[in-house]
């Protein structure tokens, strides 16, 4: 059996259009990392979500409440809603690996942003969040509460198995392994594949390709060395054009309007 593979998703407006960003990372049950700030100025807050494949949960963090939002991968630049308070706290799932509570289901959190009540994600849990002094503090409440969930929800193994393989090998080969490949490795039809696979992520296989591909592709635009057609190639694209056409759908810029944007913050890039 291949090893669990693990990719730290990009929301990079996040870090450029926010204060005091923190990441704690944890690579437990599907958990990427978690991650806090603080929002500019007042009113309601948004920022654009980019393609990640992943489901973020985000807590907005008043004096005496909190508003609780859990957002799929969205298809290209669209505004991610954050709330009206400046404090906000989230956890960002592996991709493909987000286990939702009863009440949820990934078709319904794909390309949307849905208001929640945090207890479908534990009792009494975003009067804990609210209390919590830091991020260290959150993180541990969250893990201790999305441990117990874990138990009690009903498998099927046989496709468990077949949709953790196909993340797995499509996230180690950074979206480049194709469909004709994996029915081959796995001996399921494509048709078969594809049913199965959008029911646990709301996408199909080429899609979540697609987006596991961008992401790598954020996390090689800092090697400034690598010109532009060969990074193109190495992160499976046609050719350059190819790769400035994606990537300005899925971002809402040019890759070069992104590079000054994101020069200050490398760091976490």
């Amino acid at each position: 059996m291949m090893s669990e593979s693990a990719v730290i998703p990009m929301q990079p407006y996040i870090l450029l259009k926010t204060e005091a960003y923190q990441r704690v990372l944890n690579q437990h049950n599907g958990i990427s990392h978690f991650y806090e700030f603080k929002m500019r100025g007042n009113g309601r807050h948004s920022i654009d979500a980019v393609p990640d494949s992943s489901v973020d949960l985000l807590f907005n963090i008043g004096r005496n409440q909190v508003h609780t939002y859990i957002s799929g991968t969205v298809f290209r630049a669209k505004s991610w809603e954050m709330g009206s308070e400046n404090l906000c706290f989230g956890i960002r799932f592996q991709p493909g690996k987000c286990v939702l509570p009863k009440d949820l289901s990934m078709d319904m959190l794909v390309n949307q942003d849905i208001e929640i009540t945090a207890d479908l994600f534990g009792d009494d849990l975003a009067e804990q969040i609210v209390a919590a002094k830091n991020i260290t503090e959150r993180a541990f409440i969250f893990e201790r509460a999305y441990n117990k969930l874990l138990p009690g929800l009903e498998v099927d193994t046989l496709k468990e198995n077949m949709n953790r393989y196909i993340v797995n090998r499509i996230t180690a080969s950074n979206g480049t392994v194709g469909m004709e490949q994996l029915s081959e490795e796995t001996n399921y039809s494509s048709c078969y594949i594809r049913r199965v696979f959008k029911n646990y992520h709301g996408i199909s296989p080429k899609q979540f390709s697609k987006y596991i591909r961008f992401q790598y592709l954020l996390s090689r635009i800092k090697q400034a060395d690598i010109a532009l057609n060969e990074l193109a190639l190495e992160c499976g694209y046609y050719d350059e054009a190819h790769m400035m056409k994606e990537f300005k759908s899925y971002t809402g810029v040019t890759l070069n309007q992104y590079k000054k944007m994101t020069r200050e913050t490398e760091q976490f890039l």
